[in-house]
């Protein structure tokens, strides 16, 4: 049987009744729903794709996809042109400088930033070539009792935690950190159990400008 929102809620709610904390349906399946499978896809960075666009010369800034939520943590963007492949190395825009990104004479892209949540920067600019750019899909929402993802196979015992604590925290109450710590544990299980699914990350976040 598919685990669904459905079998999640359910677990939520026994927690919440263990620990004599109550809240309404709505809110839970708010944070089962949307909230829960972006922590879980950010801290197992996974579900993964690539973006693949055309840029032309002159380009620095390249918007993301609609689905996109991280960067992945186990592959760098690469750009090609007609006679090579380029790693890109994070490096963050206030150690570039804006002027020198604007100045710039077009050329193969040796580092990344990113310029906002969405958007990636290039420097130096590019000339006319093909970047692709590994990233975390934001997971599908779980909008009725019966929807699934990508996740809720392997990790709903994860959401579960997260969303008790969540919920908890809104309430004040201390007891929440004892579910974040479960969580933790959770995705950290998860990473050892499904090595080939959730690696481990390797840290790429160029500094402050990434967050």
């Amino acid at each position: 049987m598919a685990i669904d929102r459905k079998h999640i809620f359910d677990k939520v709610m026994f927690f919440l009744k263990k620990e004599s904390a109550f809240f309404t349906s709505s809110e839970v399946h708010m944070a089962i729903g949307v909230d829960a499978p972006r922590q879980v896809a950010r801290d197992l960075n996974f579900p993964k794709t690539d973006y693949s666009g055309s840029v032309a010369s002159g380009v620095w800034q390249v918007t993301m996809p609609s689905d996109f939520l991280k960067l992945d943590s186990n592959a760098k963007p690469t750009f090609q042109d007609a006679s090579s492949i380029m790693d890109l190395t994070p490096k963050s825009q206030t150690n570039i400088g804006r002027a020198n990104i604007m100045s710039a004479t077009p050329g193969t892209p040796q580092n990344f930033f990113m310029k906002t949540e969405t958007v990636m920067g290039l420097y130096p600019p590019s000339t006319s070539g093909t970047i692709v750019v590994p990233y975390v899909k934001v997971p599908t929402s779980l909008s009725s009792d019966t929807d699934t993802n990508a996740l809720t196979e392997n990790c709903y015992m994860a959401m579960a935690y997260y969303v008790v604590g969540e919920c908890m925290l809104k309430d004040g109450d201390t007891r929440a950190q004892s579910y974040y710590s479960l969580y933790e544990n959770t995705i950290s299980r998860l990473k050892r159990q499904y090595g080939e699914l959730f690696e481990e990350d390797i840290d790429m976040m160029p500094d402050e400008d990434y967050l």
